[in-house]
């Protein structure tokens, strides 16, 4: 089926980047030869079937473990309170798709991380970091001060327990972090936006 064509295509490249990975002298240059490019994007009608389902699988890298169905997505997408955003990553050796969806509320000067998931099959790439960066640019950009991050514990999650602080968030009580838009310095990533 074509399912387990797309399945054995996305083996051989992990393959392939494993491969490059032996062949290089550290991490950043693995990171800098996978040649990375990324999109981020306002949720879309054609993405929300993909969208809606990121939210009900993912727990590992979910940082409040929020569920929405199609039509949530896009009450969402459609929502003036809100900021929607997804990404999709590939590098040299294939597309990894859409892997990760934040969804930010406006509350007057400041804007709340309701939602922050990711695929854990591009973890350690940068990726994260590039997520951070454009929250941080994009809520400046909108004439927001300050964004806020919440981790919600689950039995599952504890692998992003301390993501916030570890991408530059200063924690402000009840699992909740902080990040000034204004003085907030960019993390580097390997990693180029497709405009």
């Amino acid at each position: 089926s074509s399912e387990d064509r797309a399945r054995t295509d996305q083996y051989r490249a992990e393959a392939e980047r494993v491969g490059l990975m032996s062949r290089c002298a550290d991490y950043g240059e693995y990171l800098r030869s996978l040649e990375m490019v990324a999109e981020a994007k306002p949720f879309d009608s054609f993405s929300f079937p993909r969208i809606s389902q990121l939210t009900q699988r993912s727990n590992q890298f979910n940082l409040r473990t929020v569920r929405y169905s199609e039509q949530d997505i896009a009450d969402l997408a459609a929502d003036p309170g809100c900021i929607t955003l997804y990404f999709k990553l590939r590098d040299r050796f294939g597309n990894h798709g859409l892997i990760s969806v934040v969804v930010m509320k406006k509350r007057g000067k400041e804007l709340f991380v309701d939602t922050w998931l990711m695929s854990c099959r591009v973890l350690k790439r940068g990726m994260e970091e590039f997520i951070v960066n454009k929250m941080i640019s994009v809520a400046r950009e909108a004439g927001f001060g300050r964004v806020i991050g919440e981790y919600v514990p689950t039995a599952k999650n504890s692998m992003v327990a301390d993501i916030y602080p570890r991408l530059g968030f200063t924690p402000a009580g009840d699992n909740l972090y902080s990040a000034d838009t204004a003085s907030f310095t960019p993390h580097q990533t390997y990693i180029t936006e497709e405009k």
